[in-house]
Formats: C-alpha cells, structure tokens, sequence
C-alpha cells in the first residue's frame, strides 16, 4: 500500500479498501442502470462516484493537490449534465469536461517530466488517427457542436501525446498508469460521440462508463505515487540540508 497511508495507522487499510470498494460497487450499479435505462438510479448513483474518489484522493494523498480535486469537481459537473438528453446541456458538460481536461494536463506536466518534441509527437499520432476517423463518421450531423468536439480532440490528442510520450521515455508504474487512463478516456470520448451523433446502441453508455470509471481510478493511481515520489524527494532532501 501506498506510503500515503502509513505505518503507524494499521486500521487506515481498512479505510482505504472500503472506500476503493464503494467506489466500485456504486460504479458497477450506475453501469447496471446506465444498461437497464433507469434514469431514477443513475440520479442516485452518479452524483455519488467522483465524491467518493475524492474522499480517497483525501485519505491517501500526502500532498492534497487542490487542482486535482477541483478537476473533479468540473468532471462530477459534467456528468451531471450528461445525464439529460437536451443537446445544450450535453455541450455544457463538454465545456465542465474540457476545463477538467486542461487542468489534469497541468497537473501531469507539473508531476513529470515532459518529453522531447519526437516523442510528444509520436505519442499524439494514435490519437490524432482516433479523432480524424470520428471526425469523418460524425461531422455532417455535429452541426454547431463541431467546433467543441474539435478543442476536445486537440486537448485529447495532446493528453495522449504526452502520456505516450512519457511513457516511451521511461515506463515505470507511474506512467503505466497513465497511459492506461488517457487511453480509456480516449475510447470514452469515441463511444460518447458515435453514440451521440453517429449511431445508439444500449451497450455504448454503460461500457462508456465502465471505460471512464476504471480510467479515472488510474489516473487516481498515478497522481498517488507521483506524490509520494515528490514527497520522499523533498524528505530526502530535507535530512541532505540538515546533516551539511
């Protein structure tokens, strides 16, 4: 377990596992109701899956990172938005959604290195091929909602980029994680889209979900470990500045 939780607090595992199993089991009947079309269940599970993620973020993180909880923040909004069918608050959420994608940009750059231009541009290549195919399936029938799918795809690609990227120049555990969530974030996206715009079928929504859910746990992870690399870090450093 993370060093986030600590040696001296033997029952903060239980804490930590009953949190992370709450936030699967809420997710799992949000995914049942999102399959089953129940709008009244959906109401009750969704609003509850970023707050608890949240609540896990607090226990675990040394640090406590407040653009990461205010990211979401904007993605619970987004959410809450796309649970309505009028087109106008599905491009609300997509702003909420584009917000939280700019500030989990930031926050990997401020925990990472980035890497070179080769790399960044040979990570963007699968991404930039994901977003052209949907561009080509739906753009007929995006109408006035084109130009915020195409600032969500430049976003998108540069988040993929950069996860890519990072991780071609050095994959440790980190950036696995990383990488994994910037590419279920991406199938997300590209199942929202064909369902919204191109074609529904009642399986999109709910593997949409799981794809998000599961992503937004690792990228939890990630966030985690690079906190506790920077918190060992400045500790280390700390003991080096005082023993001079």
């Amino acid at each position: 377990m993370e060093q986030a939780i600590g040696a001296n607090h033997p029952n903060r595992n239980k804490v930590v596992n009953l949190i992370i199993a709450l936030y699967f089991l809420v997710s799992t009947v949000e995914i049942v109701a999102e399959f089953l079309k129940d709008t009244n269940l959906v109401m009750c599970t969704k609003p509850l899956m970023m707050p608890l993620l949240a609540a896990l973020y607090l226990y675990t993180s040394p640090k406590k990172n407040l653009f990461f909880l205010t990211a979401l923040l904007f993605t619970w909004t987004a959410n809450m938005l796309f649970i309505s069918k009028d087109f106008n608050y599905i491009i609300t959420g997509t702003l909420f959604f584009t917000a939280y994608r700019i500030l989990i940009i930031y926050l990997v750059i401020k925990l990472v290195r980035v890497p070179g231009i080769f790399p960044l541009l040979i990570g963007c290549l699968p991404f930039l091929f994901i977003y052209l195919f949907v561009i080509a399936l739906t753009y007929e029938d995006q109408q006035d909602g084109f130009w915020l799918f195409l600032l969500q795809g430049i976003f998108t690609i540069f988040f993929g980029g950069l996860s890519l990227g990072n991780y071609i120049f050095k994959s440790n555990k980190a950036n696995t994680y990383l990488l994994i969530s910037t590419m279920l974030f991406t199938f997300t996206q590209f199942l929202f889209v064909i369902r919204l715009f191109y074609v529904s079928l009642n399986i999109f929504q709910p593997l949409a979900m799981l794809l998000y859910v599961a992503g937004q746990f690792m990228l939890y992870k990630f966030i985690l470990i690079e906190e506790n690399k920077l918190v060992r870090h400045q500790n280390i450093s700390g003991i080096k500045q005082k023993s001079a």
